[in-house]
């Protein structure tokens, strides 16, 4: 520690031996530094064995592939390695591994001998090649190499570590035969495996990951447990258990960070919480300092304020971002367009593409979304066939459905049937939806009815096309029409509470 400090100061003990030196200045992560003095150390005695795993780290950190497979053959040369020096051993495979150099990784584990070899330095070689696997998303080379621990290494047993490699890069029908394992083997149980699962769980159920969170123990769950599964509920569209997550968190005296509060951002820009969010906002602006450097944070903010129509505090943070993503862009687009601002949220997106931004297909729908609320008919369509042209993305249902509710919107139905038909994959109910809305809008009851065809042949139990068409029935003067929908609702046991408005699959909200 004392050389460490020394070392942050910019001094160092002159009675150091080199290759201390050269362990501290790679923790400093100062690999240059490091690397030199191992160049220009004295050559006898050898270099000592402690040296070469932090060189090996150097060289991985700097990118130096060739330099990583020089200490290799020196350390083979000097009898280091396949196994007497573990600590060497794991340095060399994660640094090939980080460097893409997977074969090289894996030539390294079988020359080790398992028979001669002890049992916690082939675990851990083991785990190094896994882990370089699963960093590169190589899922059946994760679990061939699993399989070859646990069936040919008799010895070892998998352990945490192993764990937290492979659920990341487990597919979610793979997941709980992994889980039922770690069960077996005493390590679910465990706070860094049991938090890893939720985030695993937490990609496509929610359910399972609260049931996962709900088996630890109270005294188990951290931070992160109480992130994960608040963030598995948030992304999986359940925003009213996840602020309920989040109130008995803080009553549990667990202070939120940055991941977490972007979570509950998330959850009140979709609920009416506007309190909540609020708090959140000063909390963030009172005890985490610098969070404008957090560009995950400060677009979840930007994307609750713009929600709530606080346009000029949404682009107040926005200016103040040091490093802004296309997710901080598309939020402000998205706020300023879903307040009918097109023209603000076009030039916005003239401003992000001239600053070398590259938009991806969410950022597209956002501004053909406020293309449409604004009634931008030639803008909207110079953008949705420059989408290909331009900026190399394929439309997806979600374009098509803004493209067809501007042409909607508009006036022009004719022109959004002829889309349709053009479509190069089936039209889904947003689609149809949009069309049906503009028919009732327009009082088209021919179009409407087509369009109501398809949308409940998709969505059968979307209540709100129901109401849609039976108001353009009755807007029509059409009795039969009105009798006849809430026919279809009966049989299908549908019905519309009253006072609670529904909504299409984009969002918009139909009465």
């Amino acid at each position: 520690e004392q050389s460490t400090s020394a070392a942050v100061a910019g001094e160092f003990d002159p009675t150091e031996p080199w290759y201390a030196r050269v362990c501290t200045l790679t923790r400093l992560r100062r690999h240059r530094e490091a690397l030199a003095v191992l160049q220009h150390a004295d050559p006898s005695p050898p270099p000592h064995a402690m040296a070469l795993p932090s060189a090996v780290i150097c060289c991985a950190a700097l990118s130096l592939p060739f330099g990583v497979a020089q200490i290799h053959a020196l350390a083979a040369k000097r009898g280091l390695l396949p196994a007497s020096d573990a600590y060497l051993l794991s340095a060399l495979l994660s640094s090939y591994c980080r460097l893409g150099l997977l074969p090289c990784a894996r030539q390294l584990l079988d020359e080790m001998p398992p028979a001669s070899t002890p049992p916690a330095t082939v675990l851990a070689a083991f785990n190094s090649v896994i882990s370089g696997c699963a960093l590169h998303a190589l899922a059946p080379a994760c679990f061939a190499l699993f399989r070859r621990m646990r069936v040919h290494v008799a010895s070892v047993r998998f352990n945490a570590v192993t764990l937290l490699a492979l659920l990341p890069a487990t597919p979610t029908t793979v997941v709980p035969q992994l889980h039922a394992l770690a069960a077996r083997a005493g390590l679910s149980s465990g706070t860094t495996v049991a938090n890893c699962l939720i985030s695993v769980y937490g990609r496509s159920s929610a359910a399972l990951a609260r049931q996962v969170f709900d088996e630890m123990p109270l005294a188990s769950r951290d931070l992160v447990s109480w992130t994960a599964v608040l963030s598995a509920h948030a992304q999986n569209g359940l925003a009213v258990d996840a602020l309920e997550l989040y109130r008995r968190m803080r009553g549990h005296g667990v202070e939120p960070d940055a991941l977490t509060l972007v979570g509950v951002l998330s959850s009140c820009a979709h609920l009416a919480a506007r309190s909540v969010g609020l708090d959140v906002d000063r909390y963030v602006r009172e005890r985490l300092q610098g969070f404008r450097a957090n560009v995950q944070l400060c677009s979840a903010l930007i994307n609750f304020h713009a929600r709530y129509g606080n346009l000029p505090q949404a682009q107040q943070l926005f200016d103040e971002m040091p490093k802004k993503s296309i997710v901080s862009w598309t939020a402000l687009i998205t706020g300023y367009g879903m307040h009918g601002h097109g023209d603000m949220a076009i030039k916005l997106f003239q401003r992000m593409v001239s600053e070398g931004v590259q938009p991806d297909n969410v950022a597209m729908v956002a501004l053909l979304s406020a293309c449409s609320h604004a009634g931008k008919y030639e803008e909207g369509c110079k953008y949705f066939f420059a989408m290909e042209r331009t900026y190399k993305l394929r439309p997806t249902l979600e374009h098509y459905a803004c493209m067809v509710d501007l042409l909607g919107r508009t006036g022009r139905l004719e022109e959004a049937r002829e889309l349709i038909s053009s479509m190069p994959m089936p039209a889904d109910g947003s689609v149809w939806g949009a069309l049906l809305g503009a028919c009732k809008i327009h009082k088209n009851v021919e179009a409407g009815e087509e369009a109501f065809k398809h949308v409940i042949m998709l969505e059968p139990s979307n209540v709100g096309y129901y109401v849609l068409m039976a108001n353009m029935y009755t807007d029509s003067g059409q009795q039969d029409g009105v009798v006849r929908v809430r026919a279809m609702m009966r049989e299908r046991g549908l019905k519309k509470e009253p006072g609670v408005a529904t909504s299409n699959t984009r969002g918009e909200f139909i009465c």
